[in-house]
């Protein structure tokens, strides 16, 4: 694959998550920019709506498709239709997301056809910088990672030979005999907006959401994930009625909920239930439109695992890991955050929290560390193109 023919070159991104789709967004964006390529992505929701308000190129076409979640012959039908789609206008790389169920059976599909690798070749792409994440995204990993020869990682890290990830805390997933490259992206320039946006809207934001009044505003960034539903959200909201009251009466907790767990509501629903057993503890469910908006306006951030992590540290936004049982993730790793599985810690972590916010905006983060930490490069848009048009 000659970079030659990267005027007529057609790439196709196919995504069903929000966090792979804004990762897709940059990546076709930079792609048609610096060598007007082609570019089709095809989403499903929510990772449809995270790729209309990314500012897509005009000539970057985006196209939505459905899948069944209980209807595997369905979804092998769409699997193949995409394909058909690709292959119909001319596409040489297709790159798949990895955390869905319906990714495996994509890459299924598309290895039962036997197509040359020298005219097509399918990608999943493994978006997380963590090498296990907690709650099924790992287990489904590892059924893409099955049905794939070909697997890029954001995390540069993770692509290095001795690298392991896993699909289960002391279970590897098996890479051998894959074909596998490093891209080294994380939403660094996100970050920076955010960072540019937190001095601008960020009143602008409190006032229409009448919170002008609040001392300190710490929202917690919610999951979707039998984990997170079961067992480290009622675990927090179980400690945080515990917490002394002088501790927590000048704080508004917001809950922003993963855009994919609002359907179901799970946590919503138990968080207001909490809500009205707990009448001395101030909190709201979010009404912000995205995650984005939840940072702007955060004076701290509450997590037990998102990708989105590193993310608050860079925002120098004080951050607490809470949950049942400490998640290892790069913040744990490095110290980064503070962690909580019981009342004490909580209380500890909350009171530190408050005495940071009122100067988080101005707090200087090792960038260097964590950008090693998560396997970012800036050179992340040359690696990309090298793997769609230069790799043997």
């Amino acid at each position: 694959m000659s970079n030659n023919a990267t005027s007529t070159s057609l790439v196709c991104f196919i995504v069903c998550d929000g966090g792979p789709a804004g990762h897709f967004a940059a990546f076709a964006t930079n792609l048609f920019n610096q060598n007007e390529l082609q570019i089709i992505i095809y989403a499903t929701e929510p990772a449809l709506t995270k790729l209309k308000n990314s500012h897509l190129p005009n000539d970057v076409q985006l196209l939505s498709f459905t899948i069944d979640d209980g209807d595997r012959k369905q979804q092998e039908q769409v699997a193949t239709q995409l394909i058909d789609k690709c292959l119909k206008q001319g596409a040489h790389s297709i790159i798949i997301d990895i955390g869905n169920k319906f990714d495996a059976i994509f890459q299924s599909v598309s290895s039962k056809r036997n197509l040359p690798t020298d005219t097509i070749r399918f990608w999943c792409y493994y978006d997380n910088p963590e090498p296990y994440v907690p709650g099924g995204y790992s287990i489904k990993t590892e059924e893409t990672i099955k049905a794939s020869q070909y697997i890029l990682f954001a995390n540069m890290n993770l692509a290095k030979i001795d690298s392991i990830i896993y699909s289960l805390p002391e279970k590897s997933i098996d890479l051998t005999n894959k074909t596998v490259q490093g891209i080294g992206y994380y939403p660094v320039v996100e970050v920076e907006k955010l960072l540019q946006q937190r001095e601008l809207e960020r009143d602008t934001l409190r006032i229409q959401n009448n919170w002008t009044n609040i001392k300190h505003l710490f929202v917690y960034f919610g999951g979707n994930n039998d984990v997170y539903f079961d067992q480290a959200f009622p675990t927090f909201l179980s400690n945080l009625s515990q917490i002394d009251k002088n501790i927590i009466q000048d704080v508004l907790f917001v809950l922003h909920q993963h855009p994919a767990a609002k359907k179901q509501n799970r946590d919503g629903l138990l968080f207001q239930e909490w809500l009205s057993k707990n009448n001395h503890i101030q909190g709201i469910l979010s009404t912000l439109k995205t995650s984005d908006q939840a940072q702007i306006i955060a004076d701290a951030a509450l997590y037990y695992q998102t990708s989105m992590a590193p993310q608050f540290v860079l925002l120098g936004l004080p951050t607490m890991q809470v949950g049942h049982e400490i998640y290892h993730d790069i913040l744990v790793k490095f110290n980064l955050c503070y962690t909580a599985t019981n009342t004490i810690e909580l209380a500890v972590g909350l009171t530190s929290m408050k005495e940071r916010s009122y100067s988080s905006n101005k707090i200087q983060q090792p960038k260097e560390l964590i950008y090693n930490a998560i396997g970012y490069t800036s050179d992340w848009p040359k690696n990309l193109h090298r793997v769609i048009f230069d790799y043997k």
